[in-house]
């Protein structure tokens, strides 16, 4: 038969040793959960900052092409305003010096103004330095022709460069086409606005770039060949994945792009919460296997209260408190309870002719055939030296009580092969008693059944003298 009950299998070593290894695979799994859970929060955390950045940097960027925009645009002023007063005529070559001091200081941001009738520059405000202009025919430069061409056939301010100035230097150039008439139909010529890179981004205020630790750069992309032109900042190249924004340009292609200095990704932050993430998985680790460890070591005192070390049958105190349980029950449910109380026959006589090391491994024997010989839900406990009990539970008949017996005594009555030379007689006497037949109370029951053992032994020995 099966070992004597499912409670008995919980604390057997055998299975005190499953759970340990289940306990060990709980660690593990607690471990990988920790980890998967705060590498999740850390991946979240490292990505939402990098959203962040993202969205700060989209942010600055907006607001600092609105500033070029505008400064740009306030610049492109200066053509339209120049350009109108040739219109009317309230400008020409001999008072063009004049009008222009008047005006040119309201436009910071414009290196120098320039008219152009027929494409040729021959006037230029403020002369000094940008001498090298006048006479220029654009037309005739095989460098501005195509530019110029087009900004006259469109009749729209178009933006040339940047490119090397002929004064020296680099920016680009403003173009704005002036006709005589309202159909366009009488080519005037150019009004140019020189406007050199440094000077027009000056007034805008990149300091929350700088102080952001961020890069930036300003560049120029030909749509049709994808060619990009560096004007302002650090070199795209140096730019890992950035932020871009356009820039609102008459006839141009001008982007603005943001980078953080060294990554999108705060490694301090990515640090910090890997740091803590481990500390708090190791904590929590550490703080299941101290539960663990007082789990095990309550399982083991409880083994230790609760089984015999020797044979893994329950201690006489646990009999005992069963067996209280088991008449309370019975007393309740008008049912019965019985015990049987077993002694060996011939226990001192193989410790004192093989030594207590055969004398244990009899215990062991009787104990291993007594668990096969009842049901699951009986109990069997060694009740001290070489005495055992058993309570029978859901037998309701004297008869039923006394052919287990019977086939106990006949299971112990067999020889026992106890060591590799030992082959003992390991018989023994067997006395049993019914609640409430036989007592109403746990001492009355196992003393009924004691002197119906040592009945049962005088007889065996009075026998055997026979």
């Amino acid at each position: 038969m099966a070992r004597n009950n499912s409670e008995k299998r919980i604390y057997d070593i055998s299975t005190l040793t499953r759970l340990l290894k289940k306990d060990f695979i709980f660690v593990i799994a607690v471990f990988l959960i920790l980890l998967v859970i705060f590498a999740d929060i850390s991946v979240y955390e490292a990505f939402g900052s990098v959203r962040s950045r993202k969205l700060e940097a989209q942010n600055l960027a907006v607001m600092c092409a609105a500033e070029i925009e505008q400064s740009c645009y306030h610049t492109f002023q200066l053509n339209g305003i120049i350009a109108s007063t040739v219109i009317v005529d309230a400008v020409n070559e001999n008072n063009f010096e004049l009008m222009a001091s008047r005006i040119f200081p309201d436009f910071p941001a414009a290196d120098c103004v320039q008219l152009a009738p027929n494409g040729i520059v021959t006037n230029v405000y403020p002369l000094q330095g940008n001498e090298s202009v006048l006479g220029h025919n654009l037309f005739a430069d095989s460098k501005r022709a195509d530019e110029a061409i087009i900004t006259r056939d469109s009749g729209e301010l178009t933006i040339g460069g940047p490119y090397p100035l002929l004064q020296g230097g680099e920016g680009f150039i403003s173009r704005l086409p002036v006709f005589k008439n309202d159909d366009k139909a009488e080519f005037w010529g150019f009004v140019n606005v020189v406007v050199r890179i440094e000077k027009i981004l000056s007034t805008i205020d990149f300091s929350a770039f700088e102080s952001r630790d961020y890069k930036y750069a300003i560049y120029k992309i030909n749509d049709e060949t994808g060619e990009i032109k560096h004007i302002f900042g650090t070199e795209t190249k140096h730019l890992h994945n950035p932020i871009t924004k356009r820039l609102d340009m008459p006839n141009a292609h001008w982007e603005l792009a943001i980078a953080p200095s060294e990554a999108w990704v705060n490694i301090h932050l990515v640090i910090v919460l890997t740091t803590l993430s481990l500390l708090l998985i190791v904590a929590f680790t550490i703080l299941t296997l101290l539960f663990l460890k007082l789990r095990q070591s309550n399982m083991r005192l409880a083994q230790l209260a609760t089984l015999d070390q020797l044979t893994g049958l329950y201690t006489k105190q646990t009999a005992v408190f069963t067996l209280k349980k088991e008449i309370d029950y019975a007393r309740r449910n008008d049912s019965q309870v019985a015990l049987c109380f077993i002694d060996m026959n011939n226990f001192k006589q193989i410790n004192d002719m093989y030594g207590h090391t055969i004398g244990d491994s009899a215990l062991v024997k009787v104990a291993k055939r007594l668990m096969e010989s009842v049901r699951p839900e009986d109990i069997v406990a060694r009740f001290g030296g070489d005495e055992f009990i058993i309570i029978f539970r859901g037998k309701n008949t004297g008869t039923d009580y006394l052919n287990t017996v019977d086939r106990i005594r006949a299971v112990l009555n067999v020889p026992a092969k106890l060591s590799v030379h030992v082959l003992a007689d390991i018989s023994a006497a067997a006395g049993i008693a019914v609640y409430p037949k036989n007592g109403q109370s746990v001492e009355e029951l196992i003393a009924y059944a004691d002197k119906a053992m040592y009945e049962e032994k005088a007889r065996m020995k009075e026998k055997k003298n026979d």
